[in-house]
């Protein structure tokens, strides 16, 4: 039996020790790696930031949206934000305008939407709308309003001005359709001075500009020059003041007070009650029916249909089927 030099043994035995070690070096560094989290997932987007810039958009070779801002940041052709916007944005299929300015906005293009917060005031055709947070989807003609949201503008039929506040609105321009909800309250001023202005509140109110009629729905109150109303609902004809056609209709309990003042019987209070009103402008007169009763100091009359001549004592039953009757207070002993 051979024997080997006890040196090349040692280096025999030192070469396989290294190998081995290389080896298990390499196998968990490779582990390591195979151990380290995976991120699957899109880059971080890339954004633009300008500066006092002024900004345009154009489809289909034509102008659609131009707007100075203090700053810009956008994200390739998807997204842009701005502070400080004051713009146009135009729909030339519509033949509309928009005009706006607010705190901040943000621009959308592929869903071809606006957001405005802050400050907020746009305006178009239809009038001016204030709030704090503005969106205007075009596509679908839709403005979302919330926040204090005040709305003037003008009814093309009769030129008479509303001015309607509320905490949320839904406006369709092209439509020209608007509806206000949430402590609504506001003011119809006659385009002539002289015949006076009313006063209203409601919980909902929805406006059509092309039928020329607001629709006041919950608990709504009007009050126009010495009379206060109450009622469940109401309809306004904006257009039929000087004609001699029904002005407003209220219906569902409704409760009128007048205050009356004249030479013979001084300053008196006229109540009527009934279940439908029906106000005449041009005539100033209102028709009560739905068992209706007018109170005027000690005396009630009773009646299938009743007129009340606004600033007169004047009180007309109009069917002859009528029951009239007049109650005077007993004097204390």
């Amino acid at each position: 039996m051979m024997m080997r030099n006890p040196r090349s043994t040692i280096i025999i035995l030192s070469y396989v020790a290294s190998n081995i070690l290389v080896i298990s070096i390499a196998w968990n560094s490779k582990s390591s790696i195979e151990t380290l989290p995976t991120y699957a997932g899109t880059i971080a987007p890339e954004y633009t930031l300008i500066e006092n810039l002024d900004y345009f958009h154009v489809k289909d070779s034509l102008p659609q949206m131009s707007l100075s801002a203090t700053k810009m940041k956008s994200q390739g052709q998807e997204l842009a934000e701005f502070d400080s916007p004051v713009g146009i944005y135009n729909q030339p299929a519509r033949n509309t305008t928009l005009k706006y300015q607010a705190n901040s906005g943000v621009y959308r293009k592929a869903k071809d939407s606006l957001l405005l917060e802050g400050n907020v005031k746009a305006s178009s055709d239809d009038g001016t709308y204030e709030a704090e947070r503005v969106k205007y989807s075009f596509k679908k003609d839709l403005i979302q309003a919330t926040g204090n949201v005040k709305f003037s503008g003008l009814d093309q039929k009769s030129g008479d001005q509303l001015k309607i506040n509320s905490d949320r609105m839904k406006a369709r321009p092209q439509l020209k359709q608007s509806a206000f909800t949430g402590s609504v309250n506001g003011v119809l001023q006659r385009k002539r001075q002289y015949e006076g202005s009313m006063n209203f509140k409601s919980r909902e109110l929805t406006l059509d500009g092309i039928q020329s009629l607001a629709h006041l729905e919950g608990e709504v109150y009007m009050k126009r020059d010495n009379y206060r109303i109450t009622a469940g609902k109401a309809d306004i004809y904006l257009e039929n003041f000087n004609k001699s056609l029904k002005y407003f209709v209220m219906n569902d309990d409704v409760k009128m007070t007048e205050s009356l003042s004249s030479p013979q019987t001084g300053l008196t209070e006229r109540k009527a009650f009934a279940e439908r009103l029906e106000g005449f402008g041009r005539e100033e007169k209102m028709v009560l029916s739905g068992a209706p009763r007018v109170e005027q100091g000690t005396d009630v009359i009773k009646g299938y249909r009743i007129t009340v001549r606004e600033n007169t004592d004047l009180v007309e039953v109009d069917d002859a089927m009528s029951d009239i009757q007049v109650k005077k207070k007993k004097l204390k002993d």
